[in-house]
C-alpha cells in the first residue's frame, strides 16, 4: 500500500513532473490554505533548492551540506581501525557527471588508521595511507603509499606507481616504486627497486579523522533539526513511517525534514527530487526492504541515530550518480548490509562497523570504524562528491 496525505495542492513550478497525485506522500501546500507557509517558499525551492545550511545559527556558523560532504568523503574508503580481507579488495574512481562507471578509472584513495592484512589481492587506484601492511598476495597502488609500519609478506610483491614512505622494514619478495622510496636508516628497504632511495625519517600519518574531539558529530545536527525543520510546510507527520506495512512511498521536495523513525515489517521507498536533508533520530529498522531513489536535480543528506537495519534488500541511490546521496550515522551500532543490496552513496559512520554479506560493490565512499566482508569488495569513488560544496556560500 502507499501512504498519502490528502487535500494537497501540487505546485508545478516547484515540483514539476516529479510529484504526481498517485505517488506523492507529502507535497507543499499553498500558503492560502491557512498553513502559514511563506510565499517565498516557491522561490526557495526553485531549481532543486539552495545549498542546505544545517545546524543552529545561534550557537555558531551553520554547516553547508555540500561542503560537509566534500570534506568527509575525500577518500573512497576510510577505516578508523585496521582492515582484514580474505578476498580481493579493489578501489578505483570515476565521475558520474562525465558518464557511466567504467572499471579501472584512476584515483580512489584509501586510508586505514590501523594495519591492513590481506590474504588476497589488493588494488588501490589512488593513494594508500596505512598503519602497516601484512600481505599474502600482490598489492598494487596507483598513487603514493604511506605506511606507519613495516611491509610484510615474504612470498609476495607490491607495486607503487608514485612515491612510497615506509616507517619499518620492507620484507617482501619484490617491491617496485615508480618514484622516491623513503625508509628510515634503522630499517631495511629489502629488495626494493625505486627511482631513488632516501634514508631519512618518515613522519607518521593519520589519514582518517576519528578522534572523539575532532570528528564530525551527526547527533548534534539530528537533535537540532528534530525541532527546527520544514515538516509543517509540506504537512508531513514525523511518524509517517514508524510502522511500515506493505509498501509505502514518501516523496520529499527540497528542505529539511524529520521522521522520528523508519521501521516495520514492510518496505519503504524515499523519493528525492530536490536538495533535501532528512533527520531520523529513531533510526531505521525495516524487515523487508528500503529504497532510496534520488534523481537529478535531487540530492539527499540523511542523518540517522538509533541504528540502521534493513533485513531485506537495501537499494541506496543510483550507481550512475552516487555523489548525490550522503548518509551520516551517529552511534556505534553495527551496520549490516545483506547480499543483493545496492550501496550507491557515501556513508559516514566513524563509530560503527560495517558488515557486508557476500561479494559487495560500492559506488561512492565508506568512512567507518571497521569494515568486514565475507567476499570480495569493490569500491568505486565518485569524484563528483569532491565538488559537492561548489554552490555553498563562501567562507
Amino acid at each position: 500500500m502507499r501512504l498519502r496525505i490528502t487535500g494537497f495542492v501540487v505546485w508545478t513550478a516547484l515540483l514539476g513532473a516529479a510529484c504526481t497525485v498517485d505517488d506523492a506522500v507529502a507535497t507543499l501546500r499553498s500558503p492560502d490554505a491557512g498553513t502559514g507557509v511563506p510565499d517565498e517558499w516557491a522561490a526557495h525551492c526553485a531549481d532543486s533548492g539552495p545549498p542546505l545550511l544545517l545546524g543552529n545559527p545561534a550557537s555558531g556558523p551553520q554547516v553547508c551540506s555540500g561542503r560537509l560532504a566534500e570534506t568527509l568523503f575525500r577518500r573512497a574508503a576510510c577505516s578508523c581501525e585496521g582492515l582484514s580481507f580474505s578476498a580481493p579488495f579493489t578501489v578505483d574512481a570515476f565521475r558520474g557527471s562525465a558518464g557511466p562507471y567504467a572499471p579501472g578509472g584512476a584515483g580512489g584513495d584509501v586510508g586505514v588508521n590501523g594495519g591492513l592484512s590481506a590474504n588476497d589481492r589488493v588494488t588501490v587506484g589512488g593513494s594508500l595511507q596505512v598503519g602497516g601492511l601484512q600481505l599474502s598476495s600482490p598489492l598494487t597502488v596507483g598513487g603514493s603509499l604511506d605506511s606507519n609500519g613495516p611491509l610484510s609478506g615474504p612470498g609476495t610483491s607490491a607495486t607503487v606507481t608514485m612515491d612510497a614512505r615506509v616507517n619499518g622494514d620492507v620484507a617482501l619478495a619484490s617491491f617496485t616504486v615508480g618514484g622516491v622510496l623513503t625508509v628510515p636508516p634503522e630499517f631495511s628497504p629489502g629488495p626494493a627497486q625505486a627511482s631513488e632511495l632516501r634514508r631519512e625519517p618518515v613522519p607518521p600519518v593519520i589519514p582518517c579523522d576519528c578522534s572523539e574531539s575532532s570528528r564530525f558529530d551527526p547527533a548534534a545536527l539530528i537533535a537540532h533539526h528534530a525541532v527546527d525543520n520544514d515538516n509543517a510546510a509540506i504537512g508531513l507527520d514525523s511518524s509517517a513511517l514508524t510502522d511500515v506495512t506493505g509498501e509505502r512511498v514518501l516523496e520529499l521536495p527540497c528542505g529539511r525534514f524529520l521522521l522520528s523513525r523508519i521501521a516495520g515489517p514492510g518496505q519503504a521507498t524515499l523519493r528525492i527530487r530536490g536538495r533535501t536533508a532528512l533527520f531520523v533520530p529513531g533510526g531505521v529498522d525495516l524487515k523487508e526492504a528500503l529504497t532510496v531513489d534520488v534523481q537529478p536535480p535531487g540530492e539527499l543528506d540523511l542523518f540517522l541515530s538509533g541504528g540502521f537495519i534493513v533485513s531485506g534488500t537495501l537499494t541506496l541511490g543510483s550507481a550512475a550518480l552516487p555523489s548525490r546521496v550522503r548518509v551520516y550515522v551517529a552511534g556505534s551500532q553495527a551496520l549490516d548490509i545483506s547480499a543483493g543490496s545496492t550501496l550507491a552513496g557515501n556513508l559516514y559512520a566513524p563509530q560503527a562497523a560495517l558488515n557486508l554479506s557476500g561479494n559487495a560493490e560500492v559506488f561512492g565512499s565508506l568512512f567507518v570504524r571497521h569494515l568486514e566482508s565475507s567476499g570480495a569488495v569493490r569500491v568505486h569513488h565518485d569524484a563528483d562528491v569532491l565538488d559537492a560544496g561548489a554552490a555553498c556560500p563562501a567562507g
